[in-house]
C-alpha cells in the first residue's frame, strides 16, 4: 500500500486516490482500487466494507490574474453505518498503523455515508485545519473549481487584495 500512497502525494503522478480494504483473514490490508478522477470517482469506489483511504484535492487561490495551486491530502476511515460496533470498534484500534502508511494528511475523516464526503463539509474542515492564509477555493474534480472566500475579499479578478487600503 505506501508505494502506491506515494503515487497519490507525488505531484507528476495523475493518481489521486486509494481506496484499501482488509485481506480475508482480516490481518492486512490490500488495495482495493485507485484512480486517477477526483472526489466523485473515489465515492464510487467506496464499497460496504470496512476499509482506509486517502485522495488528493487541491486548494486554490485566486487573486487578480494569479492562480496557485496547493495539494490538500485527506485521510479517509470508512466504516459503513451498517457494520457492528465491534467491527467499527476493532477498525480503530488500527487507525494508527495505517496512519503510518497513509502519511501526510492534512485532514482526517470518518466516512459512514456519502454525505460524510460533501464537498461544503469538506471545505469547512479544511478550511478550519489550514493557518491564517486560507486557500479561496478548493477543486475536488479535475478543472472544477469550488469558491471557499473565508475573508470575503473576492475572488479572481474581483479579488479586493489583502491590504489595508481595501
Amino acid at each position: 500500500m505506501p508505494p502506491r500512497w506515494k503515487n497519490v502525494l507525488a505531484d507528476a503522478d495523475p493518481t489521486s486516490w486509494i481506496y484499501c480494504e482488509y485481506t480475508s483473514d482480516g490481518k492486512g490490508l490490500e488495495l482495493k482500487s485507485s484512480g486517477t478522477g477526483g472526489l466523485s470517482e473515489f465515492k464510487a469506489a467506496l464499497g460496504e466494507s470496512i476499509a482506509w483511504g486517502g485522495f488528493r484535492c487541491n486548494g486554490v487561490d485566486r487573486r487578480g490574474t494569479f492562480e496557485c495551486k496547493r495539494p490538500k491530502f485527506i485521510f479517509v476511515q470508512h466504516k459503513p453505518e451498517q457494520m457492528s460496533a465491534m467491527k467499527k470498534a476493532k477498525q480503530g484500534s488500527h487507525k494508527g498503523d495505517v496512519k503510518d502508511a497513509i502519511t501526510g494528511a492534512h485532514l482526517d475523516v470518518i466516512v459512514e455515508t456519502l454525505a460524510d464526503l460533501d464537498e461544503q463539509g469538506l471545505i469547512a474542515k479544511l478550511q478550519a485545519a489550514t493557518g491564517a492564509y486560507k486557500p479561496n477555493g478548493y477543486e475536488f474534480e479535475p478543472g472544477l473549481i469550488l469558491d471557499a472566500d473565508f475573508y470575503g475579499l473576492g475572488i479572481g479578478n474581483d479579488c479586493k487584495g489583502e491590504s489595508s487600503k481595501n
